[in-house]
């Protein structure tokens, strides 16, 4: 938006200040104030074609696209040679799923003027709908031949490089756009993207100051960094230094620890960074945490004051293991000692005079064995003073689970939970909510359609009119998913609901403390919905139906629920994506181990032994990294896997139109019409069998698709 030409303001300059007031406030978002200055414009003068443009651009903030189309055209009706309107135009007609209108508006804009560079990101916006990721580059080239300092210039070259295969330069273009405005969590997704599967094999100091900002930040998956970072870390001089101690004794560890060689590992801002936000993933990693625990312990019971310079790094280390729910295992001898360590804790906490500290450094080192909050002294540690280093341990394994104890107690209940899979998956997910995770996928606040055509690019998808969208997420786990929904659909009604209260309070403490609106979480059995007088726009089920006894039976309870027209995300298991689960299962069957947390442990452990190859390719997942998650991965109770055939009669069963897979990056469609140009749509489930059977690892972690209930 610019302030209009020198002949528009000659004619009009008493409305200038008004003007300039609307566009500093829709700069501003505040959009209800720029509509009243526009509107005391455009009561005076009804033509003022700037006034109707900015009026226009407001209405396509909010979604209402056709009002947008009908107030920009008229401003192009009165002042057809200003180059703004056709951009605004063309973002309003690609809003609407009108690509060719787009490119025509867009086309118009770089008639006027040449060096428009929103025109070309519009274009090349337009030309990505259609596939056509050469033109598009192409037009981003002449853009960045305008500003290459573009930060959506350069992030939409990545999306393109990104399709065509190219993962290296996308990566320079999505860092160079995040460094232009790190606050944009698209950027962050999409170079945490493109980074993952890259390993270090010489120290890089530049792309690690780019990558720690990353962790721990909004939009960002800490497996998509796990190869970059943990290859960094064993490069680090330090921790090269320290592996050698993986084969020494606990005693032999623990005087390490107390001489002076003994590095201050909290020095080590990638390592510090990684244990509190990833999920340690490398063997020879693995190996070093666990040795350096036990001889902690060890160094803990015999000397509690040496082991006070530790507790920092101690404390990230139990930051780390309270996430991954203690996966590592331990020996009969640590076992033993955390027991002394407990009496030894219990001693000195009944010795506290009035004003006392709590004793730190031994609570950091039970947390990195046993989740503090569990403990029968657990709620008089709140209360005790602890040192500002070790707050975010306080809170983590204290002060946040603690809360959600008293949050779980005060769900509302929706439905009944009676059968008996139900029940028993309930026991598990109280067990071992899941998924465990500290950081939020956060998503691009848009309009129900246009987060849809962004889903789907290649449907048809029409013009809604929904406002303030109804939308279900039915089985939200710890309300990862339900955060995700809350922040994607603008101005929505989300309701989330699970089986698990322990999992529900975890996504509803989460969702507080970000402060989400109009989210709410209710305990409810899929089985039981259809007794719900809720119907609702959207429906998401991820990764949910697949485990209940009667896959189609959940299916048809949210049918009930989804409007006519309305639309559902389903995500279930691969039958091809899953074997390497199958076969582990099979393992799991055979050696007679059972889902407590110490057999998953050894399962873990003894699978080295029992199939090598088979464990490399589970270690690629980050859900062989914490308890709950390598539960829910191989040791689910109850679970039915797909062939694409099969997915093609669940959902025509159910009446259900499909709509085509949903993908994070835009490689593998533009691949499928190069290989499939008779199925432009990408909807064609033999095709799509042929596909899979090619990279049998495509959907691993699962089918994402979408329906529609026909009106």
């Amino acid at each position: 938006m610019t302030i209009p030409n020198d002949e528009t303001i000659a004619s009009k300059a008493h409305l200038l200040p008004l003007l300039r007031g609307a566009i500093a406030a829709v700069r501003g978002h505040r959009l209800e104030e720029a509509e009243r200055l526009l509107d005391a414009i455009l009561n005076q003068e009804a033509d003022f074609a700037d006034a109707l443009h900015i009026k226009g651009h407001i209405a396509m903030l909010r979604g209402q696209l056709a009002d947008a189309a009908a107030l920009v055209q008229a401003a192009i009706d009165k002042d057809f040679h200003f180059e703004d309107y056709h951009e605004t135009l063309g973002k309003i007609r690609l809003a609407q799923g009108d690509v060719a209108a787009a490119k025509q508006c867009f086309g118009a804009a770089l008639t006027l003027n040449q060096a428009s560079l929103g025109a070309y990101t519009g274009l090349a916006q337009a030309l990505i709908a259609e596939g056509d990721y050469e033109q598009a580059v192409a037009a981003l080239r002449n853009g960045k031949a305008v500003n290459d300092r573009d930060p959506e210039l350069r992030y939409l070259l990545g999306f393109t490089q990104m399709a065509r295969g190219k993962p290296k330069k996308a990566m320079v273009n999505f860092r160079i756009a995040l460094a232009l405005n790190p606050e944009d969590q698209r950027y962050r997704s999409a170079y945490a993207r493109a980074l993952r599967g890259l390993r270090l094999t010489r120290p890089d100091p530049e792309l690690i100051d780019s990558v720690l900002p990353l962790l721990g930040a909004p939009g960002v998956e800490p497996r998509d960094l796990s190869a970059v970072v943990e290859s960094a870390l064993l490069l680090e001089p330090t921790i090269a230094g320290l592996k050698p101690l993986t084969t020494n004794s606990s005693a032999e560890i623990a005087v390490f620890l107390q001489s002076p060689a003994s590095p201050d590992l909290s020095k080590l801002p990638l390592l510090m960074a990684w244990l509190r936000y990833g999920l340690v993933s490398e063997r020879d990693l693995e190996a070093l945490f666990t040795a350096l625990r036990r001889g902690a312990l060890a160094l803990g019971l015999g000397d509690a004051a040496a082991l006070q310079r530790h507790a920092i790094w101690l404390a990230a280390l139990a930051v780390r293991n309270f996430h991954a729910e203690y996966l590592d295992i331990e020996t009969e001898e640590e076992k033993h000692r955390v027991e002394l360590l407990r009496h030894r804790i219990r001693k000195a906490l009944a010795k506290i005079p009035a004003g006392g500290t709590a004793p730190v450094a031994l609570l950091t080192l039970l947390g990195c064995y046993r989740p503090l909050y569990r403990e029968d002294f657990a709620t008089i540690l709140p209360s005790l003073p602890w040192p500002e280093s070790l707050q975010e341990l306080k809170r983590i394994q204290l002060g946040e689970p603690l809360r959600e104890i008293t949050i779980a107690a005060e769900l509302p209940s929706l439905t009944p939970i009676e059968d008996a899979t139900s029940k028993n998956v309930r026991a598990m997910y109280e067990e071992s909510p899941f998924p465990r995770w500290n950081q939020p996928v956060l998503g691009n606040d848009m309009p129900l359609a246009r987060h849809l055509r962004a889903a789907l690019p290649l449907q048809n998808i029409p013009e809604i009119t929904i406002e303030k969208p109804r939308v279900l997420v039915a089985g939200c786990g710890t309300g990862l998913h339900a955060i995700l929904a809350a922040t994607s659909y603008r101005d929505a009604d989300v309701l989330a609901i699970d089986l698990s209260r322990a999992s529900l309070a975890y996504g509803k403490r989460k969702a507080t403390e970000l402060g989400i609106p109009g989210l709410r979480f209710g305990q409810a059995d899929i089985l039981k919905l259809g007794s719900l007088p809720d119907r609702f726009d959207v429906i998401e089920s991820f990764g949910v139906i697949h485990h209940l006894r009667e896959p189609a039976a959940g299916l048809a309870q949210l049918v009930m629920l989804l409007k006519p027209g309305g639309y559902m995300m389903l995500g279930l298991y691969s039958e091809i994506g899953r074997r390497d689960v199958v076969a582990a299962r099979r393992l799991i069957a055979m050696h007679g181990y059972s889902d407590t947390p110490d057999d998953i442990r050894r399962f873990r452990t003894d699978l080295e032994k029992l199939d090598p190859e088979l464990t490399e390719r589970l270690r690629r997942s980050s859900a062989f990294h914490s308890l709950s998650d390598l539960r829910d991965l191989v040791f689910h109770r109850q679970e039915h896997r797909y062939f694409p055939q099969q997915l093609e009669t669940l959902i025509g069963d159910a009446g259900l139109e499909f709509l085509g897979f949903e993908f994070t990056t835009p490689d593998t469609l533009a691949h499928y019409r190069k290989e499939y140009p008779d199925d432009p749509r990408a909807i064609s489930f033999a095709h799509w069998a042929e596909v899979e059977r090619q990279h049998p690892d495509l959907f691993s972690n699962c089918y994402r698709f979408w329906l529609r209930k026909p009106v």
